[in-house]
């Protein structure tokens, strides 16, 4: 029409207000045509009084309205696979006398919203109506549960494209479930330290840095009928240059034992926190090393924080390997500094029997410091772990023939990884949020990657053996 309205201002603004910054103007991302979409204009008085567009079944998918004071009410209408819709709102200001930039919003409270988008979508089973129970104590250990069903793990196998034989047929009554299930058991867990009052916001911002799955030794590997008890904390939340990283400690049960050990890390660029509160833990580290001359076995031994036992009988000599296993806790009055140190744990070498002996303990605390010396002592003398590697450097896993095999075919949706994954991020899930978030679509889940790479390395390099692969990590290096 021939007046300018706050709706010709939302798709026109080249920038939007926020706080005391200026940001590029994503609704006009948000509005862009997509196929299959009817957006209509209604009109009051003869100017906009409301937008819709709902998609091909008549769905309403998105709504935005001016209110008589001017307050403009973006809302997008997010279908978890709970079949719950869960609406997400974001509020502008309309300022018709800033003719460059007549649009304002709040990074902080749109912020604030994504935390509670993603609290409100946290488990995508629709079998699955767990309430989300925040964490305020950085130190809390967060546990859950699940059992490894057949029709669970084969619809998560078709979701990543996964056809060994293993895990579609029974071998003497007994069917394999593939290692994935460390995560999905976790999933619950990760997901509400990810959302918790400790992390605080970011959500918008946040990339998988890398996981690291360990099976403990002498566990088999993972079967139908299998219950996982997982217990999950927060080792570390530090900030780093371009925003504050996560770290999470897991641990499996199964029976009553130990099974796995998951690590992995998050990054939410652009957000940091309060430095009095950041903190990084390191449990079990494991640390050997070989003291070359009688002298710096006197070192060691003139340090406070070790202390031998009293009923040992060994006495180290020169060049003989001792192990130190420690759990170390570093709090930060600055980035470079520490505020407090703990540092803990035994020392073992081994015996005459071929067994390891606890010869002593490691007991250091301080407080301001900017280096930890146990670990810098250890470190002088630190000899790698015996580590096998191939003789060559490795091997390709493919050749011509069986090129098809090495390759994996990403699905046109992530509905269906989401619903059997139980990770229900919505920026994986639906177009208007991903463009919120700024990101190229509704990108594949990283984890889906993860996912269908281990496959295929199972399948050339273990020739379809799930028990013969102990260890996985993997490192994410963009979007």
């Amino acid at each position: 029409g021939p007046h300018k309205s706050w709706l010709h201002a939302l798709v026109t603004a080249s920038a939007i207000v926020q706080d005391a910054k200026y940001a590029d103007n994503y609704i006009r991302k948000l509005l862009r045509a997509r196929p299959g979409r009817t957006a209509t204009v209604h009109l009051g008085s003869g100017l906009p009084s409301l937008l819709t567009i709902v998609d091909t079944n008549g769905v309403l998918e998105l709504t935005i309205k001016c209110d008589a004071d001017r307050t403009i009410r973006l809302t997008i209408y997010h279908k978890s696979l709970k079949t719950v819709v869960v609406p997400f709102s974001l509020e502008f200001t309309y300022n018709p006398s800033q003719n460059l930039t007549p649009i304002h919003g709040s990074k902080q409270r749109d912020n604030e919203l994504v935390r509670q988008l993603c609290i409100d979508t946290w488990v995508a089973n629709a079998d699955d109506l767990t309430p989300f129970v925040d964490v305020v104590d950085p130190n809390r250990v967060v546990k859950s549960s699940l059992t490894i069903t057949e029709d669970y793990s084969r619809g998560f196998c078709e979701s990543v494209g996964n056809l060994s034989w293993q895990y579609a047929f029974a071998r003497d009554g007994i069917m394999q479930a593939p290692m994935e299930f460390l995560h999905v058991a976790l999933m619950r867990t990760s997901l509400r330290l990810l959302q918790s009052s400790v992390f605080g916001v970011g959500q918008v911002n946040v990339v998988h840095l890398y996981n690291d799955v360990t099976l403990e030794d002498g566990a088999r590997s993972l079967i139908l009928g299998d219950e996982l008890i997982t217990s999950a904390r927060i080792d570390g939340l530090v900030n780093l240059v371009p925003g504050k990283k996560i770290t999470l400690y897991c641990t499996i049960e199964r029976h009553g034992k130990k099974v796995a050990t998951v690590k992995s890390a998050f990054l939410s660029r652009s957000h940091y926190i309060d430095i009095g509160n950041a903190f990084e833990r390191y449990p079990q580290q494991l640390i050997t090393i070989m003291l070359p001359s009688a002298a710096d076995i006197a070192a060691l031994e003139l340090n406070e924080w070790f202390i031998y036992c009293e009923d040992t009988a060994a006495t180290l000599k020169p060049n003989t390997p001792i192990e130190f296993c420690l759990d170390s806790e570093y709090r930060y009055k600055s980035t470079n500094v520490y505020s407090s140190i703990n540092t803990t744990g035994t020392v073992t070498v081994q015996g005459q029997n071929g067994k390891r002996v606890t010869i002593a303990k490691v007991d250091y605390k301080w407080d301001t410091a900017v280096k930890d010396p146990v670990v810098e002592f250890l470190n002088r003398f630190k000899i790698a772990s015996d580590v096998r590697q191939f003789a060559d450097g490795g091997y390709l896993l493919t050749t011509k023939a069986n090129a098809h095999l090495s390759q994996a075919k990403v699905p046109n949706s992530n509905a269906n990884y989401a619903k059997y994954s139980l990770d229900g991020n919505p920026f994986h899930l639906n177009p208007y949020i991903a463009d919120f978030a700024e990101l190229p679509g509704t990108i594949t889940h990283g984890l889906w990657t993860s996912a269908s790479t281990r496959a295929i390395v199972e399948n050339l390099a273990a020739d379809g053996q799930p028990e013969r692969i102990r260890a996985y990590r993997t490192e994410f290096t963009g979007m």
